[in-house]
């Protein structure tokens, strides 16, 4: 389920890690995950890196492992000015993602619907462009409230 105090409109982090931080210490702050879910994120971008190039648009999606998870959450942030990100396809290449949705998924086979619904918003490129553009919170929590976002 989306939830409003978990989206940031227009972040500016310094780099990928501090956006990654910055998310999961909300997560973790409202008892989404253990205090060793950020950790485990930072670590796995490093073997597993989650930048996507979706056309014109730059978008990460760290995650972990469930046992880090006590209940499934999403954290999505839109940024002021892209970050750079190690690509999912070739980890030498960077990508320049404005929009991080960093996911915590507790049921076992959850964490692959996830990422297919997501794989789905990717590829509309209006609902990417209005998230992008998103103002506000509030604004933000209204599109992607459409999107059927549910996390089991």
């Amino acid at each position: 389920m989306i939830k409003r105090e978990l989206l940031f409109s227009k972040m500016k982090p310094q780099d990928y890690e501090e956006m990654i931080s910055f998310l999961g210490g909300k997560m973790e702050e409202l008892g989404y995950v253990k205090n060793t879910y950020v950790p485990a994120v930072l670590e796995r971008e490093k073997g597993f890196p989650t930048g996507l190039q979706m056309g014109d648009y730059g978008i990460a999606i760290p995650h972990t492992d469930r046992e880090h998870v006590y209940q499934s959450a999403l954290a999505i942030a839109t940024l002021a000015e892209p970050i750079e990100v190690c690509s999912m396809i070739n980890p030498e290449e960077k990508v320049r993602v404005s929009l991080v949705i960093l996911m915590a998924v507790e049921d076992p086979d959850g964490q692959v619907k996830m990422l297919s619904k997501l794989m789905g918003l990717f590829q509309d490129v209006e609902t990417l462009k209005r998230l992008e553009h998103a103002s506000s919170v509030e604004e933000m929590y209204n599109i992607v409230a459409k999107m059927e976002l549910e996390i089991a």
